[in-house]
């Protein structure tokens, strides 16, 4: 029970952690992508993630909440197991790149202009780094954080609605074609199938996650993109909030209280930094758990440290925005989406085997 978490711990890690994603990375994606017509990607994006939910169900019940690389040793091989971990590994090291890249421009560009790229990094990768050795301290920071995280959040949505105004979300469907609306639901999509690292947390979770909880927490993510999205285009337009690099950040900044308080986004500071402590802490926990490390800490070091020399790769601006639209979220969907159905098979595979066995 010690390494052992419950159904709404598990909503607080990936509320925060997948929450990340959906509220602030993928906005000016999804508006570049469909413009005026975004907040239709976002509902068709949720609506085409539900079978994949499905699929995922079950597989996460046929793994009886045995660890699924214990589940490929045990009714395959050794050697599957490994080449399983060795993808996710790779998956997971690229996702925690992004996260810290993110996150470090975004600190860079608002409010630490003239701080190093590295030490912001050391200090969001070493907290995420002192909790990530259990999953039960890191649901415990979750669930500590997440209700001043959603409070901040209720808070600018309602403080914004006098600069709001709803009717530049319409017409729709007049710039922008159905096919826009695909290609930014994608994102969407891609950003909500991060839920399959569930087959890599089934068997600390201590009750058996159901399809009302995974369609629960899909709402809530839902929830958390179109809020902002919808507030983006409201505040600026959609012409503007397109051009805009954090366009759900910058809500902040025309937010106040009476004549005298304003320049109340140090509160956003809060939130982002929240998900991105969490979301690495999970990462680095999933990393250790893909092979039997000897001394696990010391390769999640390690992680870190190849984490802070990328981060000294030229890679501009321009060409992270095109790598998370053309291909990071497109491949993340595919990644999920074959490794789900491949489990599916498998299990399915190991089923008749043993149905054949019996007889």
């Amino acid at each position: 029970m010690a390494n052992q978490i419950s159904i709404p711990q598990f909503f607080f890690i990936f509320l925060l952690s997948t929450g990340l994603s959906n509220h602030v990375l993928i906005v000016p994606l999804i508006i570049d992508a469909a413009g005026r017509d975004s907040w239709i990607s976002v509902i068709v994006g949720y609506l085409i993630s539900i079978p994949f939910l499905l699929l995922l169900l079950a597989v996460t019940k046929q793994l009886k909440n045995t660890s699924v690389f214990e589940w490929l040793e045990t009714n395959y091989s050794n050697t599957l197991r490994k080449i399983i971990a060795l993808l996710l590994f790779i998956f997971l090291i690229i996702t925690g790149f992004i996260t810290v890249t993110e996150t470090v421009s975004w600190t860079n560009d608002t409010y630490l202009p003239h701080t190093p790229m590295l030490v912001v990094a050391f200090a969001i990768l070493a907290a995420s780094l002192y909790i990530s050795g259990n999953i039960k301290v890191i649901a415990i920071c979750a669930g500590l954080i997440l209700p001043f995280v959603v409070a901040f959040g209720i808070f600018v949505a309602v403080g914004t609605i006098p600069a709001k105004n709803y009717s530049l979300i319409l017409p729709v469907l007049v710039e922008n074609d159905w096919m826009d609306v695909l290609k930014g639901s994608l994102f969407i999509f891609g950003s909500t199938t991060e839920i399959f690292m569930l087959i890599l947390l089934q068997h600390h979770i201590i009750k058996k996650v159901t399809f009302r909880h995974l369609f629960l927490l899909s709402f809530f993510l839902f929830i958390l993109t179109i809020g902002p999205l919808l507030g983006s285009m409201a505040v600026f337009g959609p012409e503007e909030a397109g051009e805009l690099k954090y366009p759900a950040f910058l809500q902040w900044r025309i937010l106040s209280i009476g004549q005298y308080f304003n320049h109340l986004d140090f509160f956003s500071i809060y939130q982002w930094l929240s998900g991105s402590f969490i979301r690495l802490a999970l990462i680095l926990y999933l990393i250790k758990e893909t092979f039997k490390f000897r001394k696990p800490f010391i390769i999640q070091v390690i992680v870190c440290i190849l984490y802070l020399l990328l981060l000294l790769a030229p890679i501009s601006d321009e060409q992270f925005f095109v790598f998370l639209k053309d291909y990071f979220y497109l491949g993340t969907s595919c990644f999920a989406i074959l490794m789900i159905v491949f489990m599916f098979l498998l299990i399915k595979k190991s089923r008749n085997r043993v149905s054949a066995g019996e007889k």
